[in-house]
């Protein structure tokens, strides 16, 4: 055993003094060999006393073996510090050890490994966990292949969710040792999500090296940090690192890639959806598309291959030629990719879904087309002839409908079996039900416009057919262009010949040119049997349509035979000729033939756009200013309402009050008629001031009171019907604008609560008044000083009482009582004033609510006009923004077609 391997498990002893007789106590040999130590001249007790403090700390006497390594100074002094250390630790003196452990000097990795890791052992027990994350960083520095010192280390930080450096350790460990494991553990952090922090280009070097150690390993790291960075903001930056490590490497031919070709499939459809810039994706696609070939499978090379040409095809100047070459050669050698209707699925999802969020108005009539061609259980015939040709008996035959039942519309007509009876128009700008003949009438007069007739059919229903019926064809034009897109919303084409010339030189060719255009729709023919066809001429008819269409069979039928039999001819006719395989390649190609159409159209819907945006911010901002002047108008009808109300209630106080203030003068002056010539005089003012308040009290109570609450009722009906004025106005107003806004989106109710507010105010006033008595006569005016001091005078003198009568009379009648009577009223309106001071507050809560409904609206119209100028800007002065994702929809579509070409290429290869 090495030496320091030794000391580290304190088996100093046992190396050094113990190679001999085992059985003997090793502290009694060692206490033999320190004796005999002792004796020498030059003797050097340092050796036996470190390893006899060994032998101590095994057998728990600490503080023995303490005291033995405290006396050693030769070169195993640091040691001695350490077990020194190691003994106060067990002895649970943690700073005693910490501080020992710290004054260590020493060159020895494994010492000052060991140090670290008792350190962060010491740490973990005081819970100083970044201390201990110290430690251990501090071990792995020192000495990473020490004993398991990094595994340590990686479930520390694990349990500390210090994921960062747990992933950094896992990536130093891995370049480090190459060892399997390690990179096992980043695939690990990757998959849970620990590596966010890291940058795209974080893991390339430990890749490069991935690929040297394990392949299947350099894959999973791959795939792993490729779904990690798909929702991160460096996405982009992330395939550029990965495709140039992809394209750097020289990887095996051999491998069988297991997940990143459907990966880089993926990123390439996310990259085509639209959500990012064409600048970033244009830097990004000649990398991407030549590492796709390169991990591509016999599986995968057809999407991939046909990814760089669809490419090539849009943006030619940025693909290396070598690159297209070999997706070439790749696509031709490739098997048939089989049904292509998922992806084509997918591709019509990403436009719609691009469009929606963008309220773009897709090419109606191709999205229904789409939307039906997608449904595989469906067969849609169409049948379309010449003028004259009994189209219209055989539609009828089919639908077992009398022929007057048909509709009779230069339209084109879908007849679909459906739970109720019902009518379609589907235009370009939409779809809507019909239910008069003047609605189908109407829509005839507009251009690509179709009918769809809904109703219970048996034989539509049993055979899962819809019958597309054209109208008669007036001349055989090869460029009708709206005659071959109803050719691709169908299965097959039923041509019904004209019986007087069937089959003649114009339809062959004008055929022959359907058929070149759309070269997988079955074509097959129907006749009208007549007196003037032999079974010989239906033969020879017959025979010159097979030299033509060598698949095509000639159906004929009578007007006159039995009805039923013809029925289960053509039920026979439909199992026989309908090949699912061909169905589905057909309809591949059609629902791709009406995607470039729809692309077509959003092209051109950029001007309609920036003018639907022009319009949008003009209504907008109309109604916004309707809203600003109905707001400032509800100011102007709040203030109006508060200036009527209050007037009002103003004028019905200043009645009362005008009252009070004349008849209180008279009652008091009324009141001298209790005056006697025989009144005691000298306590007369006492009782005419008591008379004078009772008389007082009495009108108060009995009179102005009951007026006031009479006037307050009446102010109440009178506030209410100025009110419901209002709230008419603001109904009138709510009807207009939402008529405008073309939903109920403003409520402009007032509250109401404010009226039953004042009528239990005013009830609660219909009680008894409570006015405190005015000292009338009690006051210290001259003339009444003078009075009483008369009073009293002269009270006890007979002959005198005469004159006190007359002249407490002549005083009482002619004093001027105004200031009186103006106390009285303000006392008496004073448990009123509460009301009066609140019709401002009260009338504002009324208006409250169409306040915040009106600000609410103008609110939301203004940033709905604020983000349409803006997009608008954006548009005129970015129009990329809006051509970009449509071009990148181009390359996704080209990417399709090419499949599908390579599809009928294969298809034509087997036959």
């Amino acid at each position: 055993m090495k030496m320091e391997d030794c000391l580290v498990k304190k088996a100093f002893y046992e190396e050094k003094f113990l190679q001999g007789d085992l059985e003997e106590h090793p502290i009694r040999q060692l206490g033999e060999l320190y004796l005999e130590e002792q004796k020498k001249d030059m003797a050097d007790l340092s050796y036996i006393r470190f390893a006899q403090g060994e032998v101590y700390f095994h057998n728990c006497d600490y503080e023995a073996a303490i005291f033995k390594w405290e006396n050693i100074h030769n070169e195993l002094e640091p040691w001695a510090k350490k077990n020194i250390a190691d003994a106060y630790f067990e002895l649970g003196f943690l700073s005693t050890a910490e501080d020992f452990y710290n004054s260590i000097t020493t060159d020895s990795l494994i010492l000052n490994t060991e140090v670290a890791l008792q350190l962060f052992t010491l740490y973990l027990e005081q819970q100083k966990y970044s201390e201990a994350d110290q430690m251990i960083k501090n071990a792995v520095a020192i000495h990473p292949d020490y004993q398991n010192v990094t595994e340590l280390a990686c479930t520390f930080f694990e349990e500390q969710e210090d994921w960062n450096s747990a992933v950094e350790l896992a990536i130093n460990e891995a370049a480090r040792t190459k060892l399997p494991e390690w990179f096992q553990k980043i695939h690990s952090f990757i998959e849970n999500g620990y590596t966010r922090a890291q940058g795209a280009s974080h893991f390339v070097p430990i890749l490069y090296l991935a690929q040297k150690v394990d392949i299947v390993l350099f894959e999973k790291l791959m795939a792993a940090l490729w779904k990690s960075h798909e929702q991160r903001e460096d996405y982009l930056s992330w395939i550029t690192e990965a495709t140039i490590i992809l394209l750097d490497s020289d990887l095996q031919h051999s491998y069988k890639w297991e997940s990143l070709p459907e990966l880089i499939n993926n990123t390439f459809i996310q990259l085509l959806s639209g959500r990012y810039h064409l600048a970033d994706i244009t830097e990004i696609m000649p990398n991407l598309l030549p590492a796709w070939l390169k991990v591509a499978d016999i599986k995968t090379t057809p999407l991939a291959s046909a990814g760089v040409l669809a490419w090539n095809d849009v943006f030619p100047a940025q693909m290396n030629q070598e690159v297209v070459h070999s997706a070439e050669e790749g696509l031709a050698k490739s098997a048939n990719q089989g049904t292509l209707m998922e992806k084509i699925s997918g591709l019509v999802g990403v436009i719609r879904n691009w469009a929606d969020e963008r309220d773009l108005n897709l090419h109606k009539r191709f999205e229904n087309s789409l939307n039906q061609l997608s449904e595989l259980n469906l067969k849609r015939w169409m049948i379309a002839g010449r003028s004259n040709s009994g189209k219209s008996s055989f539609v009828h035959l089919m639908l077992k409908q009398p022929e007057s039942s048909l509709i009779d519309t230069s339209l084109p007509i879908v007849y679909k079996s459906g739970g109720t009876t019902e009518f379609q128009v589907i235009a370009d700008e939409g779809i809507s039900t019909v239910t008069t003949s003047k609605e189908i009438i109407e829509a005839e007069s507009r251009q690509d416009t179709m009918l769809v007739y809904l109703e219970p059919n048996a034989f539509l229903q049993e055979h899962d057919v819809a019958i597309i019926d054209y109208p008669d064809l007036n001349g055989l034009n090869k460029n009708n262009k709206h005659f071959l897109e109803y050719v691709r919303m169908s299965d097959s084409l039923l041509f019904v010949l004209n019986p007087i010339e069937p089959f003649s030189t114009q339809e062959c060719e004008f055929l022959l040119d359907v058929t070149e255009r759309v070269p997988l729709c079955p074509i097959h023919f129907v006749l009208k049997k007549s007196a003037q066809l032999t079974p010989d001429q239906i033969s020879v008819i017959e025979k010159r349509i097979k030299n033509y269409f060598p698949e095509a069979e000639l159906i004929t039928y009578s007007a006159v035979e039995d009805s039923e039999q013809q029925q289960e001819a053509l039920s026979r006719f439909i199992n026989q000729n309908l090949n699912k395989e061909r169905n589905e390649r057909l309809r591949s190609g059609n629902m791709l033939f009406f995607i470039r159409g729809t692309i077509k159209h959003l092209l051109q819907q950029q001007v309609k756009v920036e003018e639907k945006l022009q319009k949008s911010i003009q209504f907008d901002e109309d109604l916004l200013s309707k809203l600003q002047g109905a707001i400032n108008q509800l100011y102007d009808l709040e203030e109006e309402k508060t200036k009527v109300i209050q007037n009002e209630y103003r004028s019905l106080k200043d009645e009362i009050q005008a009252d009070i203030l004349n008849t209180i003068p008279k009652l008091i002056k009324e009141s001298a008629d209790i005056l006697r010539e025989d009144s005691d005089f000298g306590n007369i003012h006492h009782e005419l001031n008591d008379e004078m308040n009772k008389r007082i009290d009495e009108y108060l109570q009995y009179t102005a009171h009951p007026a006031y609450i009479s006037s307050l009722q009446n102010w109440i009906s009178l506030s209410e019907g100025e009110l419901n004025a209002a709230q008419e106005l603001l109904i009138s107003w709510n009807e207009s604008f939402n008529d405008l806004m073309g939903e109920e989106r403003v409520r402009l109710e007032c509250d109401f609560q404010i009226l039953a507010d004042w009528q239990r105010d005013a009830d609660r006033m219909t009680g008894a008044i409570q006015v405190d008595e005015e000292n009338i006569l009690l006051k210290r005016t001259p003339s009444q000083v003078l009075l009483k001091s008369a009073g009293k005078i002269f009270g006890v003198i007979p002959a005198n009482n005469t004159m006190m009568y007359n002249r407490y009379k002549s005083f009482v009648e002619n004093e001027n009582y105004s200031e009186t009577a103006e106390s009285i009223a303000n006392k008496f309106f004073r448990q009123f004033e509460i009301l009066e001071k609140a019709i401002p507050r009260d009338i504002s809560l009324f208006f409250k609510e169409p306040f915040t409904a009106l600000k609410k609206s103008a609110a939301s119209y203004q940033e709905q006009v604020d983000q349409n100028k803006a997009a608008l800007t954006e548009m005129k002065s970015h129009p990329e923004t809006f051509r970009d994702p449509i071009r990148l929809f181009d390359v996704r579509l080209r990417q399709l077609e090419w499949l599908e070409f390579q599809g009928k290429s294969s298809k034509h290869a087997g036959l």
